[in-house]
């Protein structure tokens, strides 16, 4: 939940750092990587509007299928959160434009 709040709050290569850090914190504590994407993602869809929701939940979907059949979790889980800033901050700047 902390680390969807603030991937919601700030989109930037600093905030990908440190949600990398977080990943790297949860994956060395045994928690599965299936699991954490599962999670994120419906953390991250409580705060989104239903235009973004099917677009997250596709990424969420994606990445979660490259875990299953591919090694190193930490570049899919890191690569979902960047696709899900992009996304998301292009939302925002088309709302905002």
């Amino acid at each position: 939940t902390q680390l969807a709040a603030e991937i919601t709050r700030e989109q930037s290569p600093q905030k990908l750092l440190a949600a990398r850090e977080k990943l790297y914190e949860l994956l060395v504590n045994c928690i599965p990587a299936s699991v954490i994407i599962k999670t994120l993602a419906m953390e991250l869809m409580k705060n989104l509007d239903d235009e973004l929701k099917h677009e997250v939940m596709e990424a969420a979907a994606f990445y979660e299928v490259r875990i299953a059949r591919g090694s190193k979790d930490i570049f899919h889980l890191e690569a979902f959160i960047a696709k899900f800033m992009a996304v998301y901050k292009k939302y925002l700047n088309d709302m905002f434009a």
